[in-house]
């Protein structure tokens, strides 16, 4: 009789059970959610607003996760990203054309930053009791740089060539982190440093800035343009579209909210929020014309690293991308 009773009583419960969860849908168990699609990517050691867009949960919102894979060398960036061991990165355009031109597939997906007169990509920093008072005082002097092949070397090349200095320099190969301490000890005369470095270096009195590269055609040099392999294009557009999109995002709020964007950069790279500061971004990360890729063509043609006609501007670069996260026709 018990037994009977226990299993009377056991079968209304399951019922009781199935009765409640289909009266109640949320605690049904709910449909799995498709996984994050996993992006590699470097800790740039520069202001990048992959930080903002990580840092507000932007990626996330299209499926996407950052995986960080930690510091490369500025060096090492572009063929990582050749070799697929990154999926993105941002480095000056003069790298991807010469990788290009040795047999890397890469393509410029989106504008990045550039250079204005008040929020310049490279500042050129002495010591504060430092006689050097601009570019001719250069001449026989010691010059730091964070990589060969880039714009800290190409950039004060010509404008060194300008000034009739071109071969009277020595550069020395320095981490934009190091410089400021390698400046102060007396191993070099001028450091090129970018941001969040510069801001520090003068924010503490460390260093003085004698110029910045502004003054090589306005700027017309400063673009940082993001840019991938074209095997991920082709096997993942939808990726490389949603990457963009939130760049974009990103990249435009940046625009409108430096104070803030640099303060999220020193809390993701551990910096004094005091002494960081952010760039200004091309609007919706739109290339504006060939001219940005062009000046460097023409630049590492007359260097000897590209023949003439090696390389079109118009097939290094695509806005396509970048108009389509803003809903812009091409």
């Amino acid at each position: 009789m018990n037994k009977g009773i226990r299993l009377i009583a056991g079968v209304a419960l399951t019922a009781a059970a199935v009765l409640f969860g289909a009266a109640n849908p949320a605690s049904a168990a709910e449909p799995a959610k498709k996984p994050f699609h996993e992006i590699k990517y470097a800790n740039i050691q520069w202001f990048d607003p992959v930080y903002v867009a990580d840092e507000k949960g932007w990626f996330e919102q299209e499926g996407l996760k950052i995986k960080w894979v930690g510091e490369i060398p500025a060096a090492q960036l572009v063929p990582s990203v050749a070799a697929r061991q990154i999926d993105f990165a941002n480095r000056h355009t003069p790298l991807v054309l010469t990788a290009n031109a040795g047999g890397a597939k890469l393509k410029i997906i989106s504008a990045g930053a550039k250079t204005t007169k008040e929020r310049p990509h490279m500042k050129y920093l002495v010591l504060p009791g430092s006689s050097i008072k601009g570019v001719k005082d250069f001449k026989h002097k010691k010059i730091a740089i964070n990589s060969f092949g880039a714009c800290s070397e190409y950039v004060l090349k010509e404008y060194l060539k300008r000034n009739g200095l071109e071969k009277d320099v020595q550069f020395t190969v320095i981490p934009d982190a190091n410089q400021e301490q390698v400046l102060k000890q007396g191993q070099v005369d001028v450091a090129v440093l970018h941001s969040p470095y510069y801001e520090k270096a003068v924010g503490t009195g460390a260093a003085r800035e004698v110029f910045s590269d502004y003054v090589v055609d306005n700027g017309a040099s400063g673009m940082l343009p993001y840019f991938t392999s074209e095997e991920l294009i082709k096997e993942n557009p939808d990726v490389v579209r949603k990457f963009v999109k939130v760049l974009v995002r990103a990249s435009n709020w940046t625009n409108k909210h430096h104070d803030e964007a640099a303060k999220i950069f020193a809390k993701r790279r551990g910096l004094d929020p005091r002494y960081v500061g952010s760039w200004e971004y091309y609007k919706d990360g739109v290339v504006p014309s060939q001219r940005e890729v062009q000046w460097w063509i023409d630049l590492l043609v007359r260097e000897g690293k590209l023949k003439k006609d090696q390389i079109k501007a118009a097939d290094v670069y695509t806005n396509s991308y970048a108009t389509a996260a803003v809903g812009k026709k091409k």
